[in-house]
């Protein structure tokens, strides 16, 4: 498996991921995502922005994230607090995994080759991640990856 940058190329299949994930959500009836978000504009804005990245295996995008540096306008305002205070971090949205792959571990995969790229980069002293409170599977992966408390913010 690869973990590389997105390219337009990509781009039909990233939007067939988001819509995998949209209707785990839809089935899990989790509100996240119901509707147009993320829509096209969103995935191209990422993918021209340098953010998007895909974990890819023979050709095969089987999971998509954006992350982002800088200040995140979406964490201007939270109810809790954040372990860090301004230092620089970065903001991952929009991950998803295929749907045709469930069940072989790839979120935890695709968030560790994240975490992995990340601990390389210059002056990111924390990641910052948000989900659905009913996202299970997500939220118990996350918390034994990065070891973080239950109830904090990370």
């Amino acid at each position: 498996m690869l973990l590389r940058q997105a390219t337009m190329a990509d781009l039909s299949q990233i939007e067939s991921i988001i819509r995998d994930g949209r209707e785990l959500l839809a089935a899990q009836a989790i509100d996240q995502w119901q509707g147009s978000y993320p829509n096209t504009s969103i995935l191209v804005d990422d993918i021209h922005q340098g953010w998007t990245v895909v974990l890819e295996e023979n050709n095969e995008i089987l999971g998509t994230a954006a992350i982002i540096p800088g200040e995140d306008p979406t964490y201007q305002e939270i109810e809790g607090q954040w372990l860090t205070k301004q230092a620089p971090y970065l903001a991952i949205h929009r991950v998803a995994v295929s749907s045709h792959h469930h069940g072989r571990g790839l979120a935890g995969e695709l968030f560790q080759r994240l975490f992995d790229q990340i601990d390389h980069a210059a002056n990111i002293e924390s990641v910052r991640i948000d989900t659905h409170p009913r996202t299970w599977p997500c939220n118990t992966l996350l918390k034994r990856m990065v070891l973080v408390k239950p109830g904090q913010l990370i």
